[in-house]
């Protein structure tokens, strides 16, 4: 079922570190803010320092230093860091998971880290563990370090297969699939023509559902509307747009569609506690 899916849903494709066989990061970042996607590998997040939110499901998930995050395969979530924040990215491709973990495509991964059970906590803590020594090999580079990195890599597998993984029912695993269909044929759309207006009759014909029911479908699969994750995915492109050009914050809007100029401002600064002009003032400084 999950392979189906993988065909048609690569809106962040699977990334890979070089020499590794993960993608496997340690960011610095005075802010950011990364819009509404999914991608096919399971995602970790672990804070080194400072915070990150990480929004799933319609909740936000606040994350402090030494707090542990997991993203399953194809859970739809978007991530901002407005004051910054130290953290470990950890992306374990499907290729991966399929290869070595046989009933990968049934299962689902969590981590629930708010847990007083002692048992499952040890399990939290070594998991964590294995992070960390990947962390050191990663900054330190010993020789034969790429050797040791993937041993850990194969050791945080099993502790995910061993640990943290429930089973999928098959009715589960088919609704799942129905419902990704048709968020991909809108995520294709919508990616096509953000720069445009998209009204709600558009994009519900490009659905083929009612308005109504689009509105709360779409709301239910992707924790929240169509016109805030169309906002979301316009922001996005702004921010690039001013971290890499020097366009004026206008012409930029303009290019990405979005024509509310109030608007824009409250919702850039709601992400990244800033305004579009200081924001390019520290990322040049």
């Amino acid at each position: 079922m999950r392979e189906a899916l993988a065909k048609r849903l690569t809106y962040e494709e699977d990334r890979i570190t070089d020499g590794l066989d993960i993608f496997f990061w340690i960011f610095n970042r005075k802010s950011g803010f990364v819009a509404t996607h999914w991608h096919r590998a399971i995602e970790i997040n672990y804070v080194i320092d400072g915070e990150v939110n990480v929004y799933v499901n319609g909740e936000n998930h606040s994350l402090h230093t030494g707090d542990l995050f997991l993203v399953d395969s194809y859970v739809p979530h978007s991530v901002t860091s407005p004051y910054g924040n130290r953290a470990i990215l950890i992306q374990i491709p499907y290729s991966l998971l399929k290869k070595y973990i046989p009933d990968f495509e049934n299962l689902s991964f969590s981590i629930y880290t708010k847990t007083s059970n002692p048992i499952e906590q040890t399990k939290i803590m070594q998991f964590i563990e294995t992070i960390k020594k990947m962390e050191i090999l990663f900054e330190i580079r010993p020789k034969g370090g790429n050797l040791r990195f993937n041993s850990l890599v194969f050791e945080l597998l099993y502790q995910l297969y061993h640990n943290f993984s429930s089973p999928l029912s098959e009715s589960d695993l088919r609704k799942k699939q129905k419902n990704f269909e048709r968020i991909s044929l809108i995520m294709d759309y919508t990616n096509e023509h953000f720069m445009n207006p998209i009204s709600l009759d558009e994009i519900s014909s490009v659905a083929c559902l009612q308005k109504e029911y689009f509105c709360h479908f779409f709301k239910n699969q992707m924790g929240l509307t169509y016109l805030d994750y169309l906002n979301e995915l316009r922001l996005s492109h702004i921010k690039e747009d001013l971290s890499s050009t020097d366009m004026p914050v206008k012409d930029i809007l303009e290019k990405n569609g979005f024509t509310n100029y109030k608007l824009f401002r409250r919702l850039f600064y709601n992400k990244l506690k800033t305004t579009p002009t200081q924001y390019r003032k520290n990322l040049s400084n």
